[in-house]
């Protein structure tokens, strides 16, 4: 058969790799395919590419290329310590990053004096041999707490909790071990994996280890400007702060402890959260007065204890998130403030637990005794008599809106004072609506200014509320188990802080919508107010239902509703004849 007939065979793979003509990438993405399998057939092809290479003359990229595929990437460990010499072969003992203990040769005698404990290194694939060495540098990795040297080059710590273990020590931490420089408690810098404690941790700035301390500003709410009826509460625990700050021996005199806590109790929207805003703030404003530091400058002492950040599915844990809000206001306690003339004053703690029936209900409930345990450590930690509270400043103050599901133990323990927060009586709505109503523009009428205007469309909405022979005939019946004849609950029932809010600013809206559309005669008017009120309390009542009617209404003691039924409205709406008229 002639030469020009023959069947030429396909070109090898290594006939490729050495072609110029393909491109260098497409010969290296194909060295990279066959060097990654790992079957037996790949295996033997990638060695014969290595071997015939080495004896060709191919591209010296694809050629280094190779032999560091064959040879694999350099692994990194840490060092330990300096082998037993045999002959003249130095070796030392290394942890891989999965923890292996492997005892590579260290090819230069230079290198082997100059590593110290805990230094990075690299090695072979095969970490048969020491490379390279590499500083020690700030590194990343799990934090644990000192307890205790053991020997010369291993520490105890504690970590993941209260698991101790036993690391080896790098010699930058042994020189501060030997200094002096690491107590029982400093922070550590470690990696459990490779079981090596590597430094000590910078100290944190004295609050940041405050898991519940809250650091937002200052609120603005003023108890003389924005509350229209202030609790009594404020005023109260204002002045024992004040007497405690400026003449504690006056309190000692008479036994009065330095601990004290107060219950706010209150259905939903009645003012609990505003009126801790407004002491919030006082309480800023007396430790500016007495340290001569502006409100904005002092240092934060308000802690905020929620179901949410200390409740764990792990009810360990849950048991010791209580027990560290508790340290840190006991240490927040104890840390002195430095006045604008240098001296150092003793300073009250807030500590606000939110909502605290999601921690307290009632034991031996639904929960089969699954909170029992958390409810129990409240009531220790809670003892005023208790050494670390009773030499203390500190307040505390809980909310809920359901005192009655409640432990009645801890209502005891929390509430030394129980603050109510109920529906707005007639002095109060009007306190409240001033205070809402102050800067708001009102529609002329009369000749009439704002503030006489304001007042007259205050006096309507009190008795469209509280008028015993208005128009109001009811707005919903609420029948009590064990009894047959229903009771009439009324729009004044309703009425709440925030209620009166949330009407007052829907008002508002529609009056800023009236002028930005061209109303001749912009302003607040008796209709608008009446009609806001109208569909918040409409709003309430349409979700009102058997399980939710103690959230909005208030329900006596002891009692359970048994039916709710709302009560037929008007034909014409009552804001409707206000505006026809």
């Amino acid at each position: 058969m002639p030469e020009s007939q023959k069947k030429k065979a396909p070109p090898s793979l290594v006939d490729m790799l050495k072609d110029p003509n393909v491109p260098l990438s497409h010969r290296l993405h194909l060295v990279r395919e066959v060097f990654s399998e790992e079957t037996p057939e790949a295996q033997v092809l990638a060695m014969g590419i290595v071997k015939e290479l080495s004896e060709s003359n191919a591209d010296e990229k694809l050629a280094a290329l190779l032999k560091e595929m064959e040879e694999g990437a350099l692994r990194c460990g840490t060092f330990v310590e300096m082998h037993q010499k045999r002959g003249i072969i130095l070796r030392a003992r290394v942890k891989l990053e999965d923890g292996t203990t492997v005892f590579p040769v260290v090819p230069e005698a230079k290198m082997a004096g100059e590593m110290r404990r805990g230094d990075p290194v690299l090695l072979d694939a095969q970490a048969r041999a020491v490379l390279y060495q590499m500083p020690l540098e700030a590194g990343i990795g799990e934090e644990a707490v000192f307890e205790r040297r053991i020997g010369d080059h291993c520490v105890e710590v504690s970590a993941r909790g209260d698991d101790r273990y036993v690391f080896d020590a790098s010699q930058p931490l042994i020189d501060a071990l030997d200094n002096g420089d690491v107590e029982p408690g400093c922070r550590l810098l470690v990696c459990p994996r490779r079981s090596f404690a590597f430094s000590v941790l910078p100290v944190e700035d004295e609050l940041a280890n405050y898991s519940f301390l809250d650091k937002r500003p200052v609120p603005s709410v003023s108890v003389e400007r924005d509350l229209g009826a202030p609790p009594p509460y404020i005023d109260r625990l204002s002045r024992a702060v004040w007497l405690e700050m400026t003449h504690p021996e006056l309190r000692r005199s008479w036994g009065l402890r330095r601990c004290s806590m107060t219950l706010l109790a209150g259905i939903s929207g009645s003012g609990k959260t505003y009126s801790l805003m407004a002491f919030r703030r006082r309480l800023a404003e007396i430790i500016a007065k007495v340290t001569g530091i502006p409100v904005d400058e002092l240092p934060p002492r308000v802690l905020r204890i929620q179901a949410y950040n200390v409740l764990s599915k792990w009810l360990g844990d849950s048991d010791k998130a209580i027990a560290r809000a508790f340290t840190e206001a006991e240490q927040l306690a104890d840390q002195k403030i430095v006045t604008a003339d240098g001296r150092e004053v003793d300073s009250v703690v807030l500590v606000v637990l939110e909502e605290i029936d999601a921690l307290t209900r009632q034991r031996g409930g639904d929960n089969e005794g699954v909170y029992d345990r958390i409810l129990s450590n409240l009531l220790v930690l809670l003892d005023p008599t208790r050494e670390e509270l009773r030499n203390r400043h500190i307040l505390f103050i809980a909310t809920t809106n359901l005192v009655q599901a409640m432990d009645i133990a801890f209502v005891r323990r929390i509430g030394g004072t129980i603050e109510y927060f109920g529906r707005l009586d007639r002095r109060s709505f009007v306190a409240v609506a001033r205070k809402l109503m102050a800067h708001l523009p009102f529609a002329p009428t009369n000749g009439y200014n704002r503030e006489q205007l304001m007042m007259s469309t205050i006096r309507d909405l009190v008795t469209w509320f509280y008028s015993p022979n208005g128009e109001d005939q009811g707005q919903v019946e609420l029948t009590f188990a064990g009894s047959t004849v229903p009771e009439v609950r009324y729009r004044r029932d309703f009425l709440t802080a925030g209620l009166v809010d949330r009407a007052v600013q829907q008002a508002a809206q529609q009056g800023c919508d009236d002028q930005f559309f061209g109303c001749d005669n912009p302003g607040l008017t008796p209709a608008m107010l009446r009609e806001s009120f109208e569909d918040q309390i409409n709003a309430i009542v349409s979700q009102l239902r058997v399980q939710n009617a103690a959230e909005y209404l208030e329900v006596p003691q002891g009692t359970r509703v048994q039916n709710v039924r709302p009560l037929p409205r008007p034909t014409i709406p009552s804001y409707q004849l206000l505006r026809a008229s």
